[in-house]
C-alpha cells in the first residue's frame, strides 16, 4: 500500500512538471586573470579577454582585448597608481614603471574602463611566510619498518635580489631558445650555491598516493593553520646527464613512473619527441634510442590548505635541482577556488570571481601572493 501511494506521488510530480522553454541566449562577458607578487615584488601579467560561448574549445586562442588610447587600465593602492599597458609578447598587460613596494597587508585596486564598460577588483597582499623544516609529527613506517621524517634538511632560502630577479625572469620567460630548454637555469644554479638532497625512493610506501611518506617537513611559519598556499616545483635540470654517457638529453632527468598510481595522482607521462630540439647534425651523435622519450611537464603546481607540509613524491617529476616556490594566498583566491581546490576543472561549477562590471556580470581573478622558494637536490637511487 505505501508502495502504491509513493508511486502515484512520484507519478503526479512528474505529469506536472513542465520541461523549461526558456531560450537561453549567450552573451560574452570579460575576464580578467592577473596577480601581483610581494615576494618577488613584481607585478604579474594581466590578461584581458571576451568569455568563450559552449561551441568554442577551451583550447582555443582567447579572444584578447585591446585597449586603446581613450581606454584606461590602472593599479593603485591609494597612494601609488600604475598604469599598464599591452605587451604583445605575453597577450597581456604589464606596467610601465617598475612597481612601488608591495607590502603585505595593503591592499590594491584593478580599474579597467573601455567602451561601455567599467570593471574594479582589490586584493589584499598576504602575510609574508618563512619556511623552515621540521620534524614530523605522524609515525612513517615503509614496509613495517619505522621512517624518521626529521628536520635535519636544510632549505635553502634565495633571499638575495639577484637571485630573485633571474628566478623572475626565468619563470615568466615566454620564448626559450627551443635547442636550450634550461634557458636561464644555468645562471640560477650558479648563484644559488649548495642545495641539501634527497635520494628518491621507488618503493610503495613512497609512491603511492597523497599519503605517502614524505621526504621532508616544511613549516609555512604561519599561525593559521588553514592558509592556503600554492606550490610550484620548477625542474632546473631537465637536460641532466643520468646515464653518465656524456650526452645531456632534454627531459632525460624526468622520474620515469607509468604505475597506477602515477596516472592516477599525475597523470599520464607525454610523449616526446627530442628531434623538436636537436638539429640533424647534433642527432648523428646520439643512440637511435634517445630520439624518443617521455616525460612530464617540467613546472608542477598544487593547490594545499595548512600550515605544516610533508614534501613527497607528488611534489615533484624530476632528478636533480628543483626549485620549490611557495605562494600563501589571499581571500580572493580561497573564495575563487573553494569549490576546486584540487583544481579538477569541473565544467559546471562557477567560481566565485571578486571582478566587478557597471554590465552585469564578468569573470576571472585579480588576486595577490607573497612569493617565497628553496631548493633541493634529487638523486637517483643507486643501483646495487
Amino acid at each position: 500500500m505505501i508502495f502504491k501511494k509513493i508511486t502515484l506521488i512520484i507519478l503526479f510530480i512528474f505529469i506536472s512538471c513542465k520541461a523549461p522553454t526558456e531560450q537561453i541566449s549567450y552573451e560574452r562577458k570579460p575576464v580578467i586573470f592577473g596577480y601581483i607578487d610581494a615576494g618577488f615584488n613584481k607585478i604579474n601579467p594581466i590578461y584581458l579577454y571576451w568569455s568563450n560561448n559552449f561551441s568554442t574549445s577551451h583550447n582555443d586562442s582567447p579572444d584578447y582585448i585591446i585597449l586603446d588610447n581613450n581606454d584606461t587600465f590602472t593599479l593603485s593602492d591609494g597612494t601609488s597608481s600604475i598604469n599598464m599597458v599591452w605587451e604583445p609578447e605575453v597577450n597581456g598587460y604589464i606596467p610601465d614603471s617598475d612597481a612601488p613596494d608591495l607590502e603585505e597587508g595593503s591592499t590594491w585596486n584593478l580599474n579597467i574602463a573601455f567602451d561601455d564598460y567599467e570593471l574594479n577588483a582589490s586584493t589584499k597582499i598576504p602575510e609574508s611566510i618563512t619556511l623552515e623544516s621540521i620534524s614530523s609529527q605522524i609515525p612513517w613506517n615503509c614496509d613495517g619498518d619505522p621512517v624518521n621524517v626529521d628536520e635535519d634538511f636544510e632549505i635553502n632560502l634565495a633571499n638575495e635580489p639577484e637571485v630573485k630577479s633571474l628566478v623572475y625572469d626565468f619563470l615568466n620567460s615566454r620564448n626559450p631558445e627551443p635547442s636550450n630548454p634550461n634557458a636561464n637555469a644555468s645562471q640560477i644554479l650558479e648563484e644559488i650555491g649548495l642545495v641539501d638532497f634527497i635520494t628518491y625512493d621507488t618503493r610503495e610506501c613512497y609512491t603511492s598516493s597523497f599519503a605517502s611518506v614524505p621526504y621532508f617537513t616544511i613549516d609555512l611559519g604561519s599561525e593559521d593553520e588553514n592558509i592556503v598556499a600554492r606550490y610550484i616545483s620548477v625542474a632546473l635540470e631537465k637536460n641532466k646527464d643520468m646515464n653518465n654517457d656524456g650526452l645531456s638529453i632534454p627531459y632525460e632527468a624526468a622520474i620515469f613512473d607509468t604505475t597506477l598510481s602515477a596516472n592516477a595522482f599525475k597523470g599520464p607521462m607525454t610523449y616526446f619527441n627530442i628531434k623538436d630540439h636537436y638539429t640533424d647534425n647534433e642527432l648523428d651523435n646520439i643512440d637511435i634510442p634517445y630520439e624518443w622519450g617521455w616525460h612530464r611537464e617540467p613546472i608542477d603546481t598544487i593547490n594545499l590548505t595548512g600550515n605544516i607540509i610533508d614534501i613527497m613524491w607528488l611534489f615533484f617529476d624530476y632528478y636533480g635541482i628543483n626549485m620549490m616556490i611557495v605562494q600563501p594566498m589571499g581571500q580572493e583566491y580561497e573564495k575563487y577556488y573553494e569549490s576546486d581546490p584540487d583544481e579538477f576543472s569541473f565544467p559546471y561549477i562557477l567560481r566565485e570571481s571578486n571582478i566587478e562590471s557597471n554590465q552585469g556580470d564578468a569573470y576571472g581573478l585579480f588576486y595577490s601572493t607573497n612569493s617565497e622558494f628553496f631548493f633541493f637536490d634529487v638523486r637517483k637511487e643507486q643501483s646495487n
